[in-house]
């Protein structure tokens, strides 16, 4: 065989390699915007079936609700819920973690409900959750996800990514330090809690995402987190925990107890923490719309992460 006839063969070998070669060269692991969202959905879809037996959970898997480490809690909440009739899912492949803003149905009643998953090497390895009671009416401003938080921003409404978690910082700041004047929201920007509008709420709340005066009463925005950011969507997903010792009014509601009406003061009346949940939607350096989970939990209670 000739030296050319070698070259040629070893060549040939080469090209062939290559040819297979990004078949090959991503991590087997790796799991993108499009496989993060499919296991959230793969796993939402479960609940109704309460059975999540054929979820792939990792040996190992921290799990909370509400702030405590609990899969029997989990496992109860499986049992009683029927549906996920509202689902806003937002996912970062540069950690690995996905979440869901929605709403939880049992026997007609609905609730609020945070589920954050994260994913390695396509198993679930952490299960963040914050499930609200679900009366019958529940959370009536969950009704549909703003399809806002969906849309892809041009480049030069776009900000990095160490940007993102800086202005979304910026808003738990200005909270911490009762002064909006470092937020960096737009001057139209809405917030939902629960699904109620509470900025620029022509029907109370009026004020602006960047006005900190009504919430002195806020001791700490401790436990700060942002483990999902979208540089694309401008999306930043933001946890804290509000912790509250003088709340701001001690309101007292009725209720009856086996000696008859009693007036007791609920829990967002006495020194409580608050657990929180925010996606953010950034663009042009500023904040636009701020939709958010909270759940009222006892003093000191922490988030659990």
């Amino acid at each position: 065989m000739s030296m050319n006839s070698i070259i040629s063969r070893a060549l040939t070998g080469v090209m062939a390699l290559a040819a297979f070669a990004p078949l090959h060269a991503a991590p087997v692991a790796s799991c993108d915007r499009a496989c993060l969202t499919g296991v959230m959905e793969s796993y939402i879809n479960a609940i109704p079936t309460h059975d999540r037996t054929g979820q792939p959970l990792a040996a190992g898997v921290k799990e909370t609700v509400n702030g405590r480490a609990s899969s029997a809690q989990s496992d109860y909440f499986w049992k009683l819920v029927d549906g996920i009739t509202y689902r806003q899912i937002v996912a970062d492949p540069a950690t690995g973690q996905v979440a869901m803003l929605g709403v939880a149905t049992e026997a007609g009643g609905r609730g609020a409900y945070w589920l954050r998953l994260a994913v390695k090497n396509r198993q679930i390895t952490e299960i963040e959750q914050i499930i609200g009671d679900r009366p019958a009416g529940g959370v009536p401003g969950l009704a549909a996800p703003n399809p806002y938080f969906e849309q892809i921003l041009p480049e030069k409404s776009r900000s990095t990514r160490e940007q993102l978690i800086a202005i979304a910082d910026s808003y738990f700041e200005g909270l911490q330090r009762h002064d909006g004047a470092g937020v960096q929201s737009a001057p139209g920007c809405r917030r939902y809690e629960n699904g109620n509008q509470t900025s620029l709420n022509p029907l109370g709340n009026t004020w602006a995402c960047n006005v900190m005066s009504d919430y002195t009463y806020m001791d700490k925005i401790k436990e700060r987190r942002f483990p999902i950011v979208d540089v694309e969507r401008g999306i930043v997903v933001g946890a804290m925990v509000i912790e509250v010792s003088k709340p701001k009014a001690n309101a007292a509601i009725t209720g009856v107890a086996s000696g008859g009406p009693q007036s007791v003061l609920p829990l967002f009346s006495r020194p409580h923490d608050t657990l929180i949940q925010e996606i953010f939607k950034i663009a042009d350096g500023k904040i636009q719309e701020i939709n958010v989970i909270r759940l009222d939990m006892p003093y000191q209670w922490g988030s659990g992460w």
